[in-house]
């Protein structure tokens, strides 16, 4: 595939959605991408055919370029909730499955940074901080009955939380991006100074006062005890231990 530039590759993402959503016609989406952006008409269609792909978790069968499919994925990680995004890595699969199928060999890269967005959904759900809902306030605590009982966590108030603190764990100060790079990035846990599935009801939650970001280690061990240990107590066992 000839190489397109960003200018080309990332108003087709935006196009997409809009596409997605029923607000314009697929060819409607080429045509503006040709006349503003100079791409071609059939790399327009490889391009916007893997962004509607993405997130049904269907096959695609015309190769993008590295970082088209690099921002692709960025976009769709920033957008959507993990359990959505997994559909869209398995997008991502089932056309690599299908390059190698046809003799064209293995896209390393694009495996490889598959598979790192994979690890960190991983990670992302040893402790799963938040169930993704459309609400306007900050309200937690309200039973979700999965196979067991489960307590609903608020995005909005893990994301405002971040935005206060950052994504350093403000017990043992470790940094993800630090260590693992780009992949590491705003990558953190948020653990409730008091623990909802003690309380059993619904209550309003104040991100700033009731949340704090805690790196896995650290939220593992306040963890450890119900209810869950004290920041400081935590803090005070790391200083001890270090002595």
């Amino acid at each position: 595939m000839a190489k397109i530039s960003s200018t080309q590759y990332e108003p087709v993402f935006d196009l997409g959605l809009q596409v997605q959503s029923g607000q314009l016609k697929a060819n409607d989406a080429i045509e503006i991408v040709t006349k503003e952006t100079g791409l071609n008409k059939a790399s327009a269609k490889y391009c916007l055919d893997a962004v509607l792909a993405m997130p049904k978790g269907v096959e695609y069968k015309h190769t993008i370029n590295i970082p088209a499919t690099k921002y692709y994925l960025y976009r769709f990680e920033d957008s959507l909730t993990s359990v959505q995004f997994k559909f869209v890595l398995q997008s991502v699969d089932k056309h690599l499955e299908y390059y190698v199928a046809q003799g064209k060999g293995d896209q390393v890269t694009i495996r490889t940074l598959v598979d790192s967005y994979r690890a960190k959904l991983t990670l992302q759900a040893v402790y799963p901080d938040e169930v993704h809902e459309q609400t306007t306030e900050f309200t937690e605590g309200a039973v979700k009955q999965v196979t067991i009982n489960a307590y609903e966590r608020d995005p909005k108030a893990r994301a405002a939380c971040i935005d206060k603190y950052g994504s350093i764990c403000k017990v043992c100060d470790f940094n993800f991006e630090a260590i693992y790079g780009s992949i590491g990035k705003g990558f953190i846990h948020v653990h409730h100074k008091v623990d909802i599935a003690t309380i059993g009801k619904s209550y309003q939650v104040d991100p700033i006062n009731d949340l704090i970001p805690v790196c896995p280690n650290c939220h593992a061990m306040l963890h450890t005890g119900k209810p869950a240990m004290s920041i400081e107590k935590l803090k005070q066992i790391i200083d001890s231990s270090n002595t």
